[in-house]
């Protein structure tokens, strides 16, 4: 039997790298994260004061310079945020893995990354309007390197997936995900079953977004999705309270090193945790709406779970999707209490949002590294700003501090619009 159809190889995490409004360091994002300091703050986009939605998660203009810094061609050829989060990102959890990629068979080692649409820019479009108030389609044609390096029409979706092989050398697989806010998540599992069919050693996963613009912005709020309180940007992301407002948008990356087992332990490789299930699901319900009863979501759960070989009672964490909007907090804890059952009751939830905003397409990178860091230290961080309890969302949520216990194993959920569902399930590494 050949090795693809073989036994399924164990798949460890040896590598964690992020660019977040919390920082551009693993350990310094975490630190926070436990501490309880949000990265949320007051928009700083030109004319930011007429903009309906005044709290987000911006990398801060330091930390892009930062970035900008370390790849100052990337910086000046391309120039687009999320590709250049992704480069940051990836980069540094090869970094951490010490993972030589020139000592490895550059066939076997891949990407897999989850990127947002590129940006809409309005000034890409009202150079080339008409009198008539058409589009002047000879002129653009004349004059299309006029257009800003940011711009839709010169970046790809899978730009940053390509860049990064390119920077890294990573010759293997090579995909894009862009399936709302699931991409990410689905991006790491599908890396993980990548290795685990033997297809190869290593793969560095996960996700790159940035939509703090003015097209990106107004969408959400058109959607009635947005979150447009003035008041307290850090306390504006309220998943599971009462008064809970809408989702807080944010921006950056989240990208690991996942790698065959073996293959790790024989380089002598430090090893966070052990990717163990991942399921998938569409609630095929609506597309600007969960299904009420989470039944989706639940699916998804149970997949992760039944997929791992586990039983549901050995879960002891979730690191919820848990957006701060009316109708997904609802419709998740519906749907962890269909799959968990009696065991609902001593499982211990919480959701990053709050210290990083909605990172859309990469909010899964991010946060999947946060459940490592959960099962690998036996430390989960507080939900922030839960202070106006809901009764219909009626779980444990962490709301009074960073919480130590045994995380044995933990699953990251992340459900996108249009009804699309992805968790992966980690837990502690055992050899």
């Amino acid at each position: 039997m050949s090795r693809i159809m073989g036994e399924k190889r164990r798949v460890v995490v040896t590598g964690l790298g992020m660019a977040t409004p919390l920082g551009l360091s693993v350990s310094e994002s975490w630190d926070k994260a436990l501490k309880g300091i949000s990265g949320i703050r007051s928009l700083r986009y030109p004319a930011a004061e007429k903009s309906p939605v005044q709290a987000v998660g911006e990398v801060s203009e330091d930390d892009w310079d930062q970035i900008a810094g370390r790849f100052p061609d990337e910086a000046v050829v391309h120039g687009e945020r999320r590709t250049l989060f992704a480069l940051w990102a990836a980069r540094s959890a090869l970094d951490d893995s010490a993972f030589a990629v020139s000592k490895a068979d550059p066939g076997r080692c891949g990407v897999m990354l989850a990127a947002g649409a590129p940006i809409n820019r309005l000034e890409d479009i009202n150079p080339w309007i008409n009198p008539e108030g058409g589009f002047d389609y000879p002129r653009f044609g004349r004059e299309y390197t006029q257009l800003h390096r940011e711009s839709i029409m010169r970046n790809n979706t899978h730009r940053p997936s390509v860049l990064v092989a390119a920077h890294c050398g990573l010759g293997g697989p090579n995909g894009t995900i862009s399936s709302a806010c699931a991409s990410a998540t689905q991006a790491l599992g599908l890396a993980f079953r990548n290795i685990q069919r033997g297809e190869s050693d290593m793969m560095l996963a996960g996700g790159a977004d940035s939509m703090i613009n003015p097209v990106g912005l107004i969408f959400f709020v058109l959607l009635g999705a947005a979150n447009t309180t003035r008041e307290n940007p850090s306390g504006a992301c309220r998943p599971f309270d009462r008064k809970r407002a809408g989702l807080v948008m944010g921006e950056g990356a989240g990208a690991v090193v996942l790698e065959e087992e073996s293959h790790a332990r024989k380089r002598g490789a430090r090893i966070y945790a052990e990717v163990v299930g991942y399921g998938s699901s569409m609630d095929a319900h609506q597309v600007t709406a969960p299904d009420p009863k989470g039944v989706g979501a639940a699916r998804s759960m149970a997949a992760a779970v039944s997929d791992a070989g586990m039983d549901p009672g050995e879960i002891d964490y979730i690191n919820a999707h848990g957006t701060g909007t009316k109708l997904n907090d609802m419709a998740e804890t519906l749907a962890i209490r269909n799959t968990f059952g009696e065991q609902a009751d001593r499982l211990v939830v919480n959701s990053s949002k709050p210290l990083t905003g909605h990172l859309l397409a990469a909010s899964g990178g991010p946060e999947f590294v946060f459940t490592t860091l959960s099962v690998h230290q036996d430390r989960v961080h507080p939900t922030l700003n839960l202070t106006n309890p809901d009764r219909k969302c009626d779980l444990d949520y962490v709301s009074e501090g960073q919480r130590s216990l045994s995380v044995g194993a933990a699953i990251s959920n992340s459900f996108g619009f249009g009804g699309q569902n992805a968790s992966i399930l980690i837990k502690k590494y055992q050899s």
